[in-house]
């Protein structure tokens, strides 16, 4: 996988879960302690967070970094039955 398609995975990952929680840019970019630019420019893959960030990324979604790291156009895997 090169750099360009790790970018454009993550972004992609970080727009739809922020859409899941409905969240606008600026929103998530305050709880971040980042401007809403820097997470347009993650979404549009111009620009990548670092791992730290990527950590407070899953927390504020609920998940982990495997799920920023995921490939946004696989099948989601079926849930769980307890």
């Amino acid at each position: 996988m090169t750099n360009e398609e790790l970018k454009a995975r993550i972004g992609a990952n970080i727009a739809r879960l922020r859409k899941e929680k409905r969240m606008t840019q600026a929103e998530l970019a305050e709880r971040l302690n980042y401007s809403d630019k820097a997470v347009s420019k993650w979404e549009r893959a111009e620009s990548m967070p670092d791992v730290l960030t990527l950590t407070q990324l899953a927390e504020q979604f609920g998940t982990d970094v495997n799920e920023l790291l995921s490939d946004p156009s696989a099948p989601a895997a079926p849930a769980a039955s307890a």
